[in-house]
């Protein structure tokens, strides 16, 4: 009899102890500190995120505003997080197109961790500016801009704005902020290392 309650005593540290690594976890997505972001916002009314981020990027703005212009090809330089990024709609070229990424984020449960949604991008090259939507996507109907400014210093600024109306209501709070907020960190990420300012992950061994 102690034997197997010494077992459950184990079995219930054991889960103790995962449950906390988890929040811990969710609770750093959600608001910990992140070199991407200079300043950020989060507010939620109802089912509704309203988002702002600032990030800096040490590259000037024309560079920084191509390197926006292809989602398509964050699977390239964020391979950690995105399984598959391309154009269903539109050209690479084209100032208005559709881009479907399946993407992995972490911190969210089983049945979560793997999301696939189609986005329309719309470039405004005389107003250095991209505006995208969500196409049905499961979890919320997600519209964002990017407004890209030159510093004095001859870097960029990028304000990110964002709407996001949630449809699934499973996600508890940290959790949508998390997401909200590792997504866009996966983005900026990406464009640091198409531009030669951050570095690639390291290639997993096979096997």
């Amino acid at each position: 009899m102690k034997a197997i309650l010494a077992v459950v005593a184990v079995i219930v540290l054991a889960f103790v102890a995962y449950a906390f690594v988890k929040y811990r976890a969710i609770q750093q997505a959600a608001t910990g500190p992140a070199k991407e972001i200079v300043s950020e916002s989060m507010e939620k009314t109802g089912d509704t995120w309203r988002v702002r981020f600032v990030s800096k990027f040490d590259a000037p703005l024309d560079k920084v505003f191509d390197a926006f212009q292809h989602p398509e090809r964050v699977k390239e330089f964020a391979p950690e997080n995105v399984m598959k990024a391309e154009i269903v709609e539109g050209s690479e070229s084209g100032n208005t197109k559709r881009v479907e990424v399946i993407g992995k984020l972490d911190i969210l449960p089983p049945g979560f961790k793997v999301q696939d949604l189609v986005t329309e991008y719309t470039v405004y090259p005389d107003e250095h500016r991209i505006t995208s939507h969500t196409i049905d996507f499961k979890l919320a109907d997600i519209d964002s801009e990017y407004q890209f400014t030159p510093t004095s210093d001859g870097k960029t600024l990028l304000t990110f704005t964002q709407t996001s109306k949630q449809k699934q209501q499973a996600l508890v709070e940290a959790l949508q902020k998390g997401a909200i907020r590792e997504t866009y960190i996966t983005q900026v990420r990406a464009v640091n290392r198409a531009l030669g300012l951050a570095p690639m992950p390291e290639k997993r061994a096979a096997g």
